[in-house]
C-alpha cells in the first residue's frame, strides 16, 4: 500500500494513498513509544499539538511517531481505528481511491478546556474533534458551572 505525506486543507500535513484501498483493509499501524497518561499529560502540558493515542483502558497512550500520526481528523472519515491484540490500526471503512486524504474521527474524550476545533469541512462537521458523548458531558459541566454562578432566586 503506497502512502505519502503532503500538505492538507484540513490541517498542515496529512497522509494520502497512492494506491486504491479496499473497504476493511488495515491501512497503517499507529506506532510509537507507550507511556502512561500521567507522563503524557506532564510531557505535553504546554504543547498545543500532540500525537497521543489512548490504548486499552486509557491509562496508557501511544506517543505517535510514524506515518499514522499524519492521518487527520474528519467528521465524515474514510477510516476508523481498531485496537487488535494491543496494536492500533487505522482501517478503511469504505473503498478509498488513489490520491485521497486518509481521515478518521478522533472522537477525543479528554483534554483541557480547549475547543479542539475541527477544520474538516464536511457537511456533517461537529465543529470539534471531541466525541459526541464528550460534547454532551462538557455542555452539562458548563451548565452546572453557570447555575452555580447565577443561582435561581426562590420565592
Amino acid at each position: 500500500m503506497g502512502l505519502i505525506i503532503r500538505s492538507s486543507s484540513i490541517h498542515a500535513a496529512c497522509c494520502y494513498t497512492t494506491t486504491p484501498i479496499r473497504k476493511g483493509a488495515r491501512v497503517v499501524e499507529y506506532t510509537g513509544p507507550r507511556i502512561s497518561k500521567d507522563l503524557a499529560d506532564e510531557k505535553y502540558q504546554d504543547s498545543p499539538t500532540t500525537y497521543l493515542f489512548g490504548v486499552g483502558d486509557g491509562e496508557q497512550v501511544i506517543d505517535g511517531h510514524g506515518t499514522a500520526m499524519f492521518v487527520n481528523h474528519s467528521c465524515d472519515p474514510n477510516c476508523e481505528t481498531d485496537e487488535i491484540d494491543g496494536r492500533v490500526w487505522i482501517c478503511a471503512i469504505r473503498d478509498i481511491a488513489p490520491g485521497e486524504e486518509l481521515t478518521y474521527d478522533y472522537n477525543l474524550y479528554d483534554g483541557d478546556e480547549d475547543e479542539a476545533r475541527c477544520n474538516c469541512g464536511a457537511d456533517t462537521c461537529r465543529g470539534t474533534m471531541y466525541a459526541p458523548e464528550e460534547i454532551k458531558r462538557r455542555k452539562r459541566l458548563a451548565h452546572k458551572k453557570e447555575r452555580k454562578k447565577h443561582p435561581r432566586k426562590r420565592k
